[in-house]
């Protein structure tokens, strides 16, 4: 029952031209997904894919290169796979998934399930009244999942608010144009704000609390698109609560929350959420990475960030802070630096000043072009090589990393780089 947690766009991974032919169903379902990947892989990948093979480790040789241990998990073989390139290709926010219970679980008549890894197929959610637990996307899937099979009211229940909007806002986020620092206007973004807003009065839904406090939405959630929440709580099949539960009742037909009140259900769906992927570090020994991918040549780490205020923009609201070393730099480098790169025939002012996120919460650009960016590195070893080396130490967490620290950092190499290239301009009496 899966759909990505944006618009089609956002998740495209393949063109389509001609007549007769169409893109993706908007949300794209966990079918037209996998059949893109099988798209790429059958082109581009034949015979260089391997599964049910877990990475135990990977070193670097001397000369640059890389020994990948494996284990083939149907047998146990090992073998190790000596290669000049890794790209680790992994998430970062989703590792394994938080185990929750709750006291007197055993008393529930109901069925009890998380909401994810296929737990669903088999459940009949006709005529049942469904209680979520959680609030971030996963929850929110859940939700539209069981109303459109059948149940009679769903309620969903986390520790905050969640925030969730109609398809058409998440859309027009793609088709509103852009500025040439990939940003929209402040003016449309107000207009397409308070429409928001209506909807959540519309449908008899709490708006969510972080909207008070001026973010757009909670740390470490991104915005979960669901027409269906919305037009179920137009109906009163839906409805938004925040509490924590205490234990389930002895009846064994709901749950009562710490705060004293009671929810009547039949059925239960835990989407509680993830621990973070640490396998990177555990693989490499390497706990930080340059901000454009990199931890080391020819070793790449392509994830998702843990979502703050830098996901959507928001000021400097919910922003987690960072400590920038940028050592003995002066004044003089960088503007030196900054005056030799405006010499060459490509630049423009914008590729040093601060852009915005042009894909939301979508993958499908991201996939594309950092996996242009590492293919340029790849094939251009020197240039590779001087990068890294005039980037410094790397300074971002390969694990803990916020989605408003990839700018600061970003920032910081940007500095490293324009002022390595003003120290060498001045080292060689001024002349670049």
């Amino acid at each position: 029952y899966s759909r990505v947690n944006t618009s089609e766009i956002g998740y495209r991974i393949v063109d389509r031209p001609g007549d007769g032919l169409r893109p993706n169903e908007d949300h794209s379902p966990r079918r037209e997904i996998m059949r893109d990947i099988y798209t790429v892989a059958s082109q581009h990948c034949k015979g260089c894919i391997r599964l049910n093979i877990e990475v135990l480790s990977v070193d670097r040789r001397q000369d640059g290169s890389y020994d990948v241990a494996t284990r083939d998990v149907r047998d146990g073989t090992q073998k190790t796979i000596h290669t000049g390139g890794v790209s680790f290709q992994v998430n970062r926010r989703i590792g394994r998934r938080r185990e929750v219970d709750w006291e007197d679980s055993h008393l529930f008549r109901g069925d009890i399930f998380y909401g994810y890894g296929n737990a669903m197929q088999k459940v009949a959610y006709w005529g049942k009244s469904v209680l979520v637990i959680g609030a971030g996307a996963f929850a929110f899937e859940n939700v539209r999942t069981a109303v459109e099979h059948g149940a009679r009211h769903v309620t969903l229940l986390g520790r905050r608010d969640g925030t969730t909007c109609p398809k058409w806002i998440d859309m027009l986020a793609f088709l509103r144009p852009l500025n040439e620092q990939l940003m929209t206007h402040k003016s449309g973004n107000m207009i397409s704000f308070e429409c928001w807003q209506n909807c959540y009065k519309d449908a008899g839904l709490r708006s969510p609390k972080c909207w008070d406090e001026g973010l757009l939405k909670p740390n470490n959630h991104t915005i979960s698109v669901s027409d269906v929440a919305f037009i179920a709580g137009y109906h009163g099949m839906f409805k938004l609560q925040v509490g924590e539960i205490r234990r389930f009742r002895p009846d064994g037909m709901g749950v009562e929350l710490i705060d004293g009140s009671t929810i009547d259900c039949n059925m239960v769906i835990k989407c509680t959420g993830f621990h973070l992927n640490d396998d990177v570090p555990k693989l490499t020994g390497m706990s930080k990475m340059q901000p454009y991918g990199l931890l080391d040549v020819n070793m790449n780490y392509q994830a998702e960030p843990l979502l703050d205020g830098g996901q959507f923009g928001g000021g400097g609201k919910d922003k987690t802070a960072v400590d920038l070393d940028y050592g003995d730099i002066t004044q003089e480098q960088y503007f030196k630096g900054l005056e030799v790169l405006r010499m060459l025939p490509f630049f423009k002012d914008k590729y040093v000043e601060p852009n915005g996120n042009p894909f939301g919460s979508g993958q499908g650009g991201p996939i594309v072009y950092l996996s242009n960016y590492f293919t340029y590195l790849m094939t251009h070893p020197e240039e590779q090589e001087a990068l890294f080396k005039l980037s410094g130490t790397p300074p971002q967490d390969v694990v803990k990393l916020w989605a408003s620290q990839i700018a600061e950092y970003q920032h910081l190499i940007m500095t490293r780089l324009i002022s390595a290239l003003g120290k060498a301009a001045l080292d060689g009496n001024g002349q670049p």
